[in-house]
């Protein structure tokens, strides 16, 4: 992706482990959580399982086993996203411009190509169906209260396992 989207110092860094770890928990990923690290380097910040990756078990069948590729490539958008908005709305308080959405879009229309072979519009209406979810999700004042401190406590302690990631956004599930 484009440099102006990646991290400008480790608080950045901080809100966009945290949009990503809200992603997981409000899409009902957190099984797939084994942790999350700040010191890690760009792009392996959030630690997940080896299911999640791997969804190739030959005892599950061709239908089955795409119907997880596809909910995999929903989590990954949906943590794509939330990072980049996490960081926008909620650290900098503005909303994304065009160019960042267009950046973000293409960015998933690549992934669900390769991932999941979608064809453009496919990916397009899960992407824009994602962004909307966020962007209701990431202007509640409510949401920004969790993310901040979410944020701090990512840069305090610097490693969290999913046990504590669920426990500090358990207050996510009243939403």
């Amino acid at each position: 992706m484009d440099s102006h989207l990646r991290y400008t110092d480790e608080k950045d860094k901080s809100y966009g482990l945290a949009g990503m770890a809200i992603s997981m928990v409000v899409l009902d990923g957190e099984e797939y959580l084994d942790g999350l690290s700040i010191d890690a380097p760009t792009g392996e910040g959030i630690e997940l399982s080896q299911e999640f990756y791997f969804v190739g078990n030959p005892r599950l069948s061709a239908k089955i086993a795409w119907n997880e590729m596809l909910k995999h490539f929903q989590l990954s958008s949906g943590m794509v996203i939330s990072n980049v908005m996490c960081r926008n709305y909620v650290q900098h308080r503005r909303k994304l411009n065009s160019d960042i959405v267009d950046e973000l879009k293409n960015f998933m229309r690549d992934e669900a190509r390769e991932n999941c072979s979608l064809d453009e519009d496919e990916s397009d209406m899960i992407f824009d169906k994602t962004l909307r979810y966020f962007d209701r999700l990431f202007s509640y004042s409510h949401v920004h209260e969790i993310a901040n401190e979410f944020a701090d406590t990512i840069v305090r302690q610097r490693h969290l396992s999913s046990q504590e990631i669920i426990e500090q956004l358990s207050r996510l599930s009243v939403l």
